[in-house]
C-alpha cells in the first residue's frame, strides 16, 4: 500500500529500504500536483514493476527530499503553472536537479512542439496520459535501462495532420515491407496482437511474424525497444 508523508509529500515505501539492503535499489520517483492521479499512477506502477515507488506533490518538496532518496527515473506529471513558459522551465530545471536520473515527462498534452520543446530540455521519454499502462510500464523500464521513449503516432499525427508511413522518414524505404508498416503503425498506438489482426484482417500468428521480422531488421529485442528506435527516427527526421 501507498501512503504519502504529509512532512515530506513522499512515499512512506523509503521507510522500508534500509531493512531490505545497505544500498538502496533505485526508485521511480512520481513528481505530480493531482493527489489522486499522483497515488493511482503509484500504485499501479508498483504493482507492475519491482521498485519502490516515491511520490511527490511538487518539484520544490522532491528537492528538498531528493539527498534521502535514490532515484532510478524521474517521473514529471502535471505542475501548477500558467502558461507552456513554466512548464519549461519546470521540465529544465527538474532535468538540471536530477543529474543522471532520466526524467520522464507525462501529461494530458499530445502537441509535437510542447513534446520536441520538452526533449531539448533534457527529458528522455514523454508519456501521453492516454498511453496504456502496459506500455507505460515498458517504457518506463526502457528509460531507465538507458534508452529514450516517445509515441511515434503523437509526433506524426500532430505534426503532420496525418499517419504517416514510417518509411517516409528515409529510414525503411527498402527495409520494410508494405505489410510490416502497417504492423508499425499499430505498433506505435499502443496496440494489441489481437487488435493488429483484426484492423488488418489477418491471424496474430501472422502478426506475430511481422513483428519478429520488423525486430530483426531493427536490430532490437522486443517490441518496445522497436517502438523506441522508430521513434527516435521520426523524431530526428522532425528536428532536421
Amino acid at each position: 500500500m501507498i501512503t504519502e508523508s504529509l512532512e515530506q509529500g513522499r512515499s512512506l515505501e523509503k521507510a522500508d529500504l534500509g531493512t531490505r539492503s545497505e544500498i538502496h535499489p533505485p526508485s521511480i520517483i512520481i513528481i505530480e500536483a493531482r493527489a489522486l492521479i499522483r497515488e493511482c499512477l503509484a500504485i499501479s506502477l508498483q504493482r507492475r514493476l519491482t521498485y519502490p515507488v516515491l511520490i511527490y506533490p511538487n518539484l520544490e518538496s522532491w528537492k528538498n527530499d531528493r539527498a534521502e532518496s535514490v532515484g532510478g527515473v524521474i517521473i514529471l506529471g502535471k505542475q501548477n503553472v500558467r502558461n507552456n513558459n513554466d512548464l519549461s522551465r519546470i521540465v529544465k530545471e527538474t532535468c538540471e536537479n536530477a543529474g543522471e536520473i532520466p526524467v520522464i515527462v507525462f501529461s494530458d498534452e499530445q502537441d509535437a512542439a510542447q513534446i520536441l520543446n520538452v526533449l531539448s530540455y533534457g527529458a528522455k521519454g514523454y508519456l501521453p496520459s492516454a498511453t496504456p499502462l502496459e506500455l507505460a510500464t515498458e517504457a518506463i523500464k526502457l528509460v531507465m535501462a538507458g534508452a529514450s521513449f516517445i509515441p511515434a503516432n503523437v509526433v506524426m499525427t500532430e505534426a503532420r495532420d496525418d499517419v504517416v508511413s514510417v518509411t517516409d522518414c528515409g529510414y525503411a524505404a527498402t527495409k520494410f515491407t508494405g505489410r510490416e508498416d502497417d504492423v508499425v503503425q499499430a505498433l506505435l498506438k499502443g496496440k494489441s496482437n489481437k487488435s493488429i489482426a483484426q484492423e488488418l484482417n489477418i491471424s496474430e500468428d501472422s502478426v506475430k511474424v511481422h513483428i519478429r521480422s520488423v525486430m530483426r531488421k531493427l536490430g532490437v529485442r522486443n517490441r518496445t525497444e522497436a517502438v523506441s528506435k522508430i521513434s527516435g527516427i521520426i523524431r530526428e527526421s522532425l528536428s532536421s
